[in-house]
């Protein structure tokens, strides 16, 4: 009984030894320096709504000398004043030459950089960041009439174009000018070249 036992198990055990095993190649390891060169975001002041550029030169080694790295991928980092710093906002691929370009609409204030993650030879690299302030836009301080008689509230001054003459509530011809234009304030109205009606 045993030997039958060792037989069935080398039966069994002898086949499986004589499969091949299949060799897996390994992922070749990154040796190539990269930095990311000549980067920039801004303008360092833009008012919300307006484009921020992004743009970044990917270099490698060659020799002793930093040349362009041919098409690469990179990540655009933000970090958002009072968040979570270095969020991935958005991955891109470069030009044939590396250079990495990327127009966002101002939102928020905060911290700009771009990656370089591993790919091929290269090894990862990154940016330094940049400080980009967002600004509110400016209020309007004019504004087309609400209709043929009236402005709307939030800018009452009339403005008549003929005259160049611009007329507050309460005053004599208020009610009967139609205006051309509507300001926020006297201040607004004379900037723009009119003066304050007499009556």
């Amino acid at each position: 009984m045993p030997a039958l036992r060792r037989l069935i198990l080398v039966m069994v055990v002898a086949p499986a030894m004589l499969v091949p095993v299949l060799a897996v190649p390994a992922q070749a390891a990154a040796t190539v320096n990269s930095r990311v060169a000549t980067f920039a975001a801004g303008p360092s002041t833009v008012t919300k709504g307006k484009a921020i550029t992004i743009s970044a030169q990917a270099q490698r080694v060659v020799g002793k000398q930093w040349a362009k790295t041919g098409t690469v991928t990179a990540t655009v980092y933000f970090d958002p004043d009072g968040a979570a710093p270095n969020k991935a906002l958005r991955t891109i691929r470069s030009n044939t030459g590396g250079r990495v370009t990327l127009s966002i609409p101002a939102t928020v204030s905060g911290k700009w950089s771009v990656r370089l993650p591993a790919q091929g030879a290269l090894k990862t690299s990154a940016s330094a960041a940049k400080y980009v302030k967002v600004v509110p836009a400016p209020k309007p301080t004019s504004a087309k009439p609400a209709s043929k008689w009236n402005c709307p509230a939030w800018a009452p001054i009339k403005g008549n174009a003929p005259s160049r003459i611009y007329h507050l509530v309460g005053q004599r011809f208020y009610n009967k000018t139609t205006p051309e234009i509507c300001f926020t304030t006297e201040a607004a109205a004379r900037k723009a070249g009119y003066r304050k009606s007499k009556v």
